[in-house]
């Protein structure tokens, strides 16, 4: 063994195939001259022939050799006192010896590292792999990966670890209704069995995220949709949960969209002699579609969730449905809401949680985590977002900035890194990394990596589903983990087409197309 070469990141070593004849990328090699010792992770190996044997020397082979290998390795860790550690703060001499690490030696060095919860196995080791819980759900966190890559068997492995801590408390967004049957989780259906009234929007976000009215263009309709909110509510914020009748709303709009007013003149002859004359209102007409979009949403079925009649208390009982810990896991199951209003009302939930959590002095706060599945979709990394849209993005960057100090982080979930919103990926301090076959993503994920972890993430697209690097300050080690499923698994919303197409009938497309345009 020879080294060529040590950097302040990498290490190279070049050997003959008598050493490390068994030597695979992804092994850890320790490089050591008695004094320090450093852990080091192959990435790339290169066979070269040579002819010359004096340019190796002859200490270098046991046997010789017509051809040599060199190891490109980067540096992930050091060993010290018997244990691994991360930081690396002194350089062995370029008299170094190395040698494969072998499983012994790996347990040896990770011995300490038991603490927290179990997510899988070390695949090169077969040796247990832990994640700290304090260090994961205290700095934010990212698991990405392609479809059917393991991201929600991940997510549920954490979540079913975290459910036995007897305060534990994380809320999920559940999408496509994966994690609903969950027994340690209390489901919350938005849509089908709970109502989102939707005052509990607050003005602002009620009008241009439900009603679809921008604020920048539209500033007649805004400045009388205003008007009729504060005389229904007039202890109204804009803002603010505060309950107004919707019905009453509606019929203010109309009035001012059909008003017409004296002129203080009168009519002098004819049939109408002795009466006042009038004149368009100020907003006469100038509200019709206004009004329309009033009234479609309300008689839309699909949105009369939002329509139920519920009072001020109900915002009560629904967050302490949401935010209690007398269950470890909330789930706000939205599988079954319109995708333009789910998004929202994430967003309205996710300010709810964060204020509410403000209000609490640091030594009385219940630590909450919220799990936000296909972050990318109510996330995203998108210069060109309306003023509606911008302020629930906002709300996820306070909490990635701010949110620890008010016992509030993120838990992401994307098969789309490279759309996620770049300010919350670069707060995260752990990174779970499936599969991933995109460029662009894999070039973002690397972009957030530390030095000497980057070279991992190519190696992802070879993974098989449940396959896994953990990156980041909760794991000691950026090697190779098999999550290991939970005992109660997501509902996977994976649809067999083959299987489908070989069992099925004939389609009832008239009955599905009556339904979409009655709603």
């Amino acid at each position: 063994m020879k080294l060529i070469k040590i950097s302040n990141d990498k290490v190279q070593i070049r050997t003959d195939y008598k050493e490390f004849n068994d030597v695979r990328i992804n092994d850890l090699i320790s490089v050591s001259d008695g004094d320090v010792e450093l852990v080091t992770m192959v990435n790339a190996m290169t066979d070269t022939d040579t002819e010359d044997e004096d340019e190796i020397g002859e200490n270098d082979y046991i046997l010789q050799n017509d051809s040599v290998k060199v190891l490109e390795c980067s540096i992930i860790g050091t060993v010290k006192n018997g244990s691994f550690e991360k930081a690396v703060d002194r350089y062995p001499t370029m008299k170094v010896s190395a040698h494969r690490i072998s499983r012994d030696d790996f347990s040896g060095m990770l011995q300490k590292y038991n603490k927290g919860f179990r997510i899988g196995q070390y695949t090169a080791y077969d040796f247990p792999a832990y994640v700290d819980g304090n260090k994961f759900f205290q700095r934010h966190a990212c698991v990405v990966g392609n479809t059917g890559a393991g991201k929600s068997e991940t997510v549920a492995r954490i979540l079913e670890q975290a459910s036995k801590l007897p305060g534990a408390n994380l809320i999920v967004f559940d999408i496509h209704g994966e994690y609903k049957n969950l027994s340690y989780a209390r489901n919350i259906p938005i849509g089908t069995d709970r109502p989102f009234p939707i005052w509990m929007f607050g003005f602002t976000d009620m009008v241009s995220n439900i009603l679809k009215i921008k604020e920048e263009s539209a500033t007649v309709a805004m400045t009388a949709l205003r008007k009729c909110y504060y005389k229904v509510c007039p202890n109204g914020k804009e803002n603010r949960p505060v309950y107004f009748d919707y019905a009453e709303f509606v019929k203010l709009v109309k009035f001012l969209d059909e008003e017409m007013i004296g002129s203080g003149e009168y009519y002098k002859s004819g049939a109408k002699a002795g009466q006042e004359k009038v004149t368009k209102g100020e907003y006469n007409g100038k509200l019709t579609n206004v009004v329309n979009t009033l009234m479609d949403k309300a008689i839309d079925s699909r949105y009369s969730f939002l329509f139920e009649h519920e009072g001020q208390g109900y915002l009560f009982e629904f967050m302490r449905e949401v935010m209690n810990n007398d269950m470890p896991v909330k789930n706000i199951d939205l599988s079954e809401v319109p995708h333009d209003v789910a998004i929202p009302i994430v967003g309205v939930i996710t300010k709810l949680v964060y204020e509410i959590q403000r209000t609490y002095s640091s030594e009385e706060v219940t630590p909450v985590t919220l799990v936000c599945d296909e972050a990318h979709v109510y996330i995203p990394n998108d210069y060109q977002l309306s003023a509606s849209q911008r302020r629930m993005v906002e709300i996820f960057e306070d909490i990635s900035k701010e949110g620890r100090k008010f016992g509030t982080t993120l838990f992401v979930a994307s098969q789309r890194p490279s759309e996620l919103n770049k300010t919350i990926m670069a707060q995260c301090a752990n990174f779970i990394v499936g599969k991933m076959n995109n460029e662009n993503d894999k070039s973002m994920i690397k972009g957030m990596m530390p030095d000497g972890s980057e070279a991992v993430i190519d190696e992802t697209p070879m993974f098989s589903p449940g396959d896994v690097f953990v990156i980041g300050d909760a794991v000691p080690v950026p090697l190779k983990i098999h999550v290991q499923l939970a005992q109660e698994r997501p509902q996977s919303r994976t649809i067999e087409f083959w299987d489908r197409w070989k069992s099925s009938g004939m389609i009832d497309v008239t009955q599905a197309t009556t339904k979409y345009i009655t709603g």
